[in-house]
């Protein structure tokens, strides 16, 4: 199978259960990276098939051993899903591990609490129909509203706009042999998708899409928005400056093995 001839060849190739169904010549491919995201992760597959316009769609979802049973969760079968607790903490190397299993000819690649907008598929379709053009993002937008988060959204906006970084809860798609030239996700645990951004427009420019993707305020509310947004603003800030801002990165993904765990024991506590 032609799946488990690309994952022979790479590097991390210690991989835990892999559910793969019936392999079909698909064009759009689309990889959610998760680590707990039970909560979330039905309804972003849900959207996903109820959205595109074309199908079948190939939908990819790699799990870096989630605490909730996010891989269990899921009702799908179509659903391709790989579970390795290695990649814990290394979200980039999820993302190159779905997009070595893609077989679309376009990658796209999805929060798991992102929700497409209507026919998403056809808008990246026609936007790649440009030759020049070798990838983009859609426009973001939060769940919720208040006037704290827009705020966060609007300077969010104004900023991708100048530098043309996009971040991956804005659903960032690629032509897949593009994604190869660029050398794939950038080993980074922080600003991965900044950095890969930045590698893509080597090789082409990047469009954004004006339909706005939405995707969970969870992160904010939970945190504090100002607080959270303060927070981003001086990582934001400190690569600005060229500094390095790795050192941040275990802190950030042990608060969501907390949450995930949080999570675990509240549903625990449900059943019983």
């Amino acid at each position: 199978m032609i799946i488990k001839e690309q994952l022979k060849n790479y590097p991390e190739n210690q991989i835990g259960p892999i559910s793969i169904p019936e392999v079909i010549a698909m064009k759009l491919s689309v990889i959610i990276p998760t680590y707990n995201e039970a909560d979330n992760i039905n309804t972003t597959i849900s959207t996903l098939l109820k959205q595109a316009r074309e199908k079948p769609l190939e939908i990819i979802v790699v799990d870096s051993g989630s605490a909730d049973n996010t891989l269990e969760a899921i009702k799908y079968p179509e659903v391709i899903t790989v579970k390795n607790p290695r990649l814990a903490g290394k979200k980039w190397l999820s993302l190159r591990f779905g997009a070595n299993m893609a077989q679309g000819e376009i990658l796209l690649f999805l929060d798991a609490d992102t929700l497409v907008p209507r026919h998403f598929d056809q808008a990246i379709e026609q936007t790649l129909k440009d030759p020049l053009v070798a990838g983009g993002a859609f426009e973001f937008s939060f769940d919720k509203f208040s006037y704290s988060l827009f705020c966060v959204s609007l300077f969010n906006r104004i900023r991708y706009r100048f530098r043309k970084r996009y971040y991956g809860d804005q659903g960032i798609f690629v032509r897949k042999d593009i994604y190869h030239k660029a050398g794939g996700w950038p080993k980074k645990s922080l600003l991965e998708a900044a950095y890969f951004c930045k590698n893509l427009q080597s090789y082409g420019q990047l469009r954004l899409i004006r339909q706005p993707v939405v995707t969970s305020s969870r992160r904010f509310t939970e945190g504090g928005v100002w607080r959270v947004f303060l927070h981003d603003c001086r990582i934001w800030g400190l690569d600005l400056l060229g500094m390095d801002v790795e050192k941040y990165g275990k802190a950030y993904w042990n608060k969501n093995h907390e949450y995930g765990l949080k999570n675990k024991n509240a549903a625990k506590a449900l059943k019983e």
